[in-house]
């Protein structure tokens, strides 16, 4: 399939998305029972999103493979999510991710010392990587997107390496990020392990998704194909605790961005029996049909346009 005709297949209302996917267990507790959540996304696109019973991890199902992901990234995610339809990233990214930088190397500013050493995985175009450096912290990226990762590289000229292998097998970080990545993922659960492995004595790792438990936006405006997985402030803590890790209380957090420390005895507390139906009742879904007679899209797209023309003209 054309480029094009990829990203167009993407875009179209009340059709569904051009993959096939694959039944997959439960990333986060292995569990395989599921309740539906969620049959279209923000697109008005068919997408079927289920929360395991067992967990409540939200999950998309079926499952696109590893093929199909890297398919639509190469082809139609920049494309559709950012409006990016060059190399260079657009502005209003630009100026959105310098605000985004900003606010996490201030929340991070007591670990990000003079000498920390700082990675962050899924680095995009590397303002995070800029922020930090600032602070007097030498800093290392993971980026797969080849043109941002070549952005950051020469407008920041960060080291910024294509997969989390390329690392060498004894390089530790005293600061970890991984800022709305996990969601994109298949594996989420075990790259945070991953992740939590290459922490230095005393390090810490922020970690931010979007709450699929926000309010304030119609349900389905919290589901699209990019996010294979959705996160509560539960299932990330659990998520978390798997890696071995456990909420820094010295660190500001807000449900599902929190900064974690290494604790061997993090504790285990039996997953939520409910959270799966809490979470389908919350995130009920309302017909395509009905959602568009009631004008209630009409907010949702204005806000989003006027936060890209907001981030477009914004000054540095």
């Amino acid at each position: 399939m054309s480029p094009s005709l990829h990203l167009v297949r993407h875009a179209v209302p009340f059709t569904g998305y051009p993959y096939r996917g694959e039944a997959m267990a439960c990333n986060l507790c292995g569990g395989t029972g599921t309740l539906v959540v969620a049959e279209t996304d923000r697109r008005l696109k068919r997408l079927r999103s289920v929360a395991c019973t067992e967990c409540g991890l939200i999950r998309t199902d079926p499952m696109p493979t590893q093929a199909e992901l890297g398919a639509y990234y190469a082809s139609a995610y920049r494309a559709a999510y950012q409006f990016a339809l060059g190399k260079r990233p657009p502005r209003h990214h630009l100026n959105r991710s310098r605000r985004e930088a900003a606010f996490r190397a201030d929340l991070l500013a007591p670990a990000l010392r003079p000498g920390a050493r700082v990675l962050d995985f899924g680095s995009g175009s590397g303002e995070f990587l800029a922020a930090a450096r600032e602070r007097g912290a030498t800093v290392t990226g993971v980026e797969p997107g080849l043109s941002y990762a070549a952005f950051a590289r020469e407008e920041h000229g960060a080291r910024v390496l294509d997969r989390l292998d390329a690392l060498a097998p004894d390089e530790v970080f005293d600061v970890v990020t991984v800022h709305h990545v996990l969601e994109h993922l298949r594996d989420p659960v075990d790259i945070l392990e991953r992740l939590a492995a290459r922490l230095a004595p005393g390090g810490v790792l922020y970690a931010a998704v979007p709450n699929m438990a926000a309010t304030g936006k119609p349900p389905h405006e919290r589901f699209h194909f990019a996010h294979v997985h959705g996160f509560v402030r539960e299932t990330l803590d659990r998520a978390a605790a798997r890696a071995g890790l456990a909420p820094h209380p010295e660190y500001w957090r807000e449900d599902t961005t929190a900064v974690y420390r290494r604790d061997p005895a993090a504790a285990r507390a039996p997953a939520r029996t409910d959270l799966a139906r809490a979470l389908a009742a919350a995130l009920a879904p309302v017909s395509p049909g009905a959602y568009i007679a009631s004008g209630a899209w009409l907010r949702p797209m204005i806000r989003r346009n006027a936060k890209a023309i907001r981030d477009t003209f914004a000054s540095r």
